[in-house]
């Protein structure tokens, strides 16, 4: 697997760009956003 899809954030890999971008969300999101997000799909 290439390093190239690491998040360069928190250096987990991902498969694809797409699962990537995806994950780079999470660190966009403020930690309120996080949180509330939590609350919803638990």
């Amino acid at each position: 697997m290439s390093l190239d899809h690491q998040c360069y954030y928190c250096e987990q890999i991902f498969e694809s760009k797409e699962a990537l971008y995806d994950h780079l969300e999470v660190h966009a999101e403020t930690e309120s956003e996080q949180i509330e997000k939590k609350k919803k799909t638990d």
